[in-house]
């Protein structure tokens, strides 16, 4: 009698040890996959560059350079933005700070810190930045005079 009570306490304990053990390695297959999502480096991420009209022009003028800027996207969504104006209408400015994405699709960001020309759409087919009309995030009517070259 005592041998029929131990055999089926033997097997009972050897499934639930098994279970276990299935338990366990698939709670370690999830931690690598969230590594491995945690690991993965967004599109959108690199140093743009490009020459825009200057602050209160909606174009290129013909005897005007216009400005230099540089667009540092990074993927914890902060920003390193540095305008020059080539003309010397306007003064150089170094703005550093957060962006977020305005749109469901995760195409337009709005830097935060940024008073004009804040609004910027993300074209990762082109691997550019259209730079769009503030408050309306509508493009210029000369949007090529607006964008920035993903360079690196």
């Amino acid at each position: 009698m005592r041998r029929s009570t131990v055999i089926p306490f033997v097997l009972i304990s050897s499934i639930h040890m098994a279970s276990c053990d299935q338990s366990t390695q698939s709670n370690q297959l999830l931690k690598q996959n969230d590594s491995i999502k945690n690991q993965v480096t967004p599109q959108y991420i690199g140093l743009y560059q490009g020459t825009t009209p200057c602050m209160g022009c909606f174009s290129r003028c013909e005897d005007c350079p216009g400005m230099a800027v540089d667009l540092q996207l990074n993927a914890d969504q902060t920003y390193v933005l540095s305008r020059l104006s080539l003309s010397g209408h306007n003064q150089a400015e170094e703005i550093k700070g957060q962006f977020k994405f305005i749109n469901t699709e995760k195409s337009v960001i709005q830097l935060s810190g940024v008073p004009t020309r804040n609004i910027i759409l993300v074209d990762l087919v082109n691997k550019m930045l259209e730079i769009r009309i503030d408050g309306t995030g509508e493009e210029y009517e000369n949007f090529d005079d607006f964008s920035l070259n993903l360079t690196g």
